[in-house]
């Protein structure tokens, strides 16, 4: 309400399935038109508030290149599993591990949180 959008339209965008501000800020105007009681005038004032609470900015190729080159390549310790991982264990991102029990999963784990660590 502090932004200029009614409690009664937010109700009208929550009955809709609209329940974030992104839901609002990535939806199409036309699917806001569908909405009873939203007028072209309200959508558009909706739209031009919800982008400026979520940042929809795009990224260039050459800033994307530039967060791609500030990544690190943690080593497992094992020089073949670094080979596999394409020089090891990337930060920033999420990487799952898995397989049978006592090969060694846990390990690695502790190896990395070491190996961070220096």
């Amino acid at each position: 309400q502090q932004h200029g959008v009614s409690a009664s339209d937010i109700k009208k965008l929550e009955d809709s399935g609209y329940c974030t501000v992104e839901s609002v800020a990535f939806a199409p105007k036309k699917s806001l038109l569908t909405i009873k009681g939203i007028s072209e005038a309200k959508a558009e004032k909706i739209m031009a508030e919800a982008a400026k609470l979520v940042p929809m900015g795009f990224t260039t190729a050459t800033e994307f290149h530039q967060k791609r080159s500030e990544i690190i390549q943690l080593t497992t310790g094992s020089k073949e599993l670094d080979k596999l991982l394409g020089g090891g264990i990337e930060t920033g991102s999420i990487t799952e591990l898995f397989g049978e029990f006592r090969t060694g999963k846990t390990q690695l784990c502790h190896t990395l949180a070491v190996t961070c660590q220096v």
